[in-house]
């Protein structure tokens, strides 16, 4: 028991304060929301909505009508379907979900940290630094896929050190990375820049058969939920990584601006800031200056520490794999800041966040190793500028945990204020309803309408006519008169005036303190005119339900 307890007290003692901080972060939660459990994304409840759908109506879609690939995460919401086909079915069942993934996140980590011999006073600080800086707890309250794909990413990685060797590998080795390879793709489809990071690896030790093998088999399940979108009237792909990539297409100009964004505003400085110092126009979608800057610095700091990791006569071969698994994430955390996203809830970098911290502690743990070994012995004021240069580097790091910590209460209360009640409203007054909007989470949750995502993650119709550069308010106006849209829930700065006068503003509502929400005031359209006294009226019976917070404005209906 006593050496059970001396192996494994990283992981024991990582659990226990990640269990204690959870608990915390629920009581800020549940403080900000008046006592009922929200998440802090309205994603969160777009996953659930297919999976409800999915599990018992066997489509997939925010509608039981309609197949729609609104998730990023097919395997996530596979997940969460099989939970609603066994009877369970609790809003608190995404966080339960993340807990589980967050301890597997854990164990998998330390498994890694063991395998290079890591003391264990090291993997303990390494398990906590990660909790915190990822950070864990915020991740897990989301409800969102990042911790399943956090688990995954660090599998994969685990799974790839022996092909950092020239030695072959066995067929059950193959097949296993093969297998969380094509599982990590279908949580989130980043994962692709980790696979080419082993493909690189492989390619490097001239394991061309394996690698093969490894790369082909990786990309079935994708294949196979892109062919089976396909046939079902979607694309290839989920229509919101479409959706969010179509800034790459539209010829030479676009083309230009795309390059432009990628090598000047993502890869030098990691964010938008240089882009309005001379303009204010430009805002590179999902773009978040302290997500950016720390993914722009790992980028230096792994580097870095591979080239000053010097090996000696007795460790070559570890140094060189400890080297060779540095770089599987730098090429993935490379692609990931030229080609997709950061920030929003600093969610979307948070599985690059766990990798590279892992990586940088096995460097670091050998670099200290070299310095100890080292003949020469370093004066007050190089061990200052070391100091400085290594507090420089991971200064964004605890920032943007703090950040993330700070704004998970307030972000709960946006989503409850706004979207949950926006929801709760329609399922109480509409039932079984034409509904426009363009937040579809909550409301196609918690409604039993056909809700129509004019922002087009959850309609293919709408996804197709941004796509195909048919998107502008004639369309969307022809799209509501043809599904027979009776009201409208939107954000008035989301769309064109001329689509919106073509409607009869009835009511917003308003809340304070927004960090999260796509605007603080959402409004509600009649989009039949024959809908806006009933649709006053309905509004004005559930103002009491209401939270305090949210402020309701009411506009004339008479002509």
């Amino acid at each position: 028991m006593r050496y059970y307890f001396q192996k494994h007290y990283p992981v024991i003692a990582t659990l226990l304060f990640l269990t204690v901080v959870l608990a915390i972060a629920c009581r800020q939660v549940l403080a900000h929301t008046g006592g009922h459990f929200c998440y802090p994304l309205d994603d969160t409840f777009i996953h659930m909505a297919i999976a409800k759908n999915f599990a018992l109506h066997g489509v997939w879609g925010i509608n039981a009508q309609e197949f729609s690939a609104a998730s990023s995460s097919p395997l996530y919401t596979l997940i969460l379907a099989t939970c609603f086909k066994v009877g369970i079915n609790s809003i608190w069942m995404p966080f339960y979900i993340n807990v589980c993934f967050a301890f597997l996140l854990v164990y998998m980590t330390d498994r890694l940290l063991q395998r290079f011999s890591l003391s264990a006073p090291v993997r303990c600080i390494t398990l906590l630094a990660l909790v915190i800086l990822v950070p864990v707890p915020v991740m897990v309250a989301s409800g969102m896929e990042h911790m399943l794909h956090a688990f995954l990413a660090m599998w994969m990685l685990y799974l790839s050190v022996p092909f950092l060797q020239p030695d072959n590998t066995t067929r059950t080795q193959v097949l296993l990375l093969s297998l969380v390879s094509g599982l990590a793709i279908l949580a989130r489809f980043e994962s692709l820049f980790l696979l080419a990071g082993v493909v690189v690896a492989g390619i490097y030790n001239r394991r061309w058969q394996q690698t093969g093998v490894v790369l082909v088999l990786s990309l079935v399940p994708l294949i196979i939920f892109g062919y089976i979108s396909v046939q079902h009237g979607g694309y290839f792909l989920p229509n919101s990584v479409l959706l969010k990539a179509s800034k790459l297409a539209g010829g030479g100009s676009s083309l230009m601006n795309s390059i432009q964004e990628i090598l000047i505003y993502k890869l030098l400085y990691g964010n938008n800031t240089m882009v309005n110092i001379f303009t204010n126009r430009y805002y590179p979608e999902g773009s978040s200056s302290l997500s950016g800057t720390t993914v722009v610095r790992l980028l230096l700091i792994i580097p870095a520490l591979i080239l000053v990791l010097r090996p000696n006569a007795d460790n070559v071969n570890t140094i060189g794999k400890v080297k060779q698994l540095a770089c599987i994430p730098l090429v993935n955390t490379f692609l990931h800041m030229a080609l997709a996203a950061v920030g929003w809830l600093f969610r979307y970098e948070a599985y690059l966040v766990a990798m590279d911290l892992t990586v940088v502690a096995i460097l670091l743990y050998y670099f200290v190793l070299q310095l100890r070994h080292a003949a020469r012995t370093y004066s007050l004021l190089e061990k200052a500028v070391g100091a400085f240069l290594l507090l420089f580097l991971c200064a964004p790091l605890p920032f943007r945990a703090l950040g993330a910590f700070h704004n998970l209460p307030a972000a709960a209360g946006n989503i409850y204020e706004q979207q949950f009640q926006m929801g709760t409203f329609l399922h109480s007054s509409y039932e079984h309803t034409a509904i426009a909007a363009n937040d579809v989470g909550a409301v196609s949750y918690l409604s039993n309408n056909k809700i129509l995502d004019l922002w087009g993650l959850g309609n293919n119709e709408v996804a197709a006519g941004k796509l195909h550069g048919q998107y502008s308010p004639e369309f969307l106006q022809r799209f509501s008169e043809k599904e027979k849209v009776k009201i409208a829930v939107v954000y008035d700065t989301w769309f064109d005036s001329k689509l919106l006068e073509q409607w009869k503003k009835v009511a917003s509502w308003k809340i304070t303190n927004n960090v999260i929400c796509g605007g603080d005031e959402v409004f509600f359209y009649a989009v039949d005119p024959a809908e806006a006294t009933s649709l006053y009226n309905k509004l004005a019976a559930y103002k009491p339900l209401l939270p305090p917070n949210v402020t309701v404005t009411y506009y004339p209906i008479q002509q």
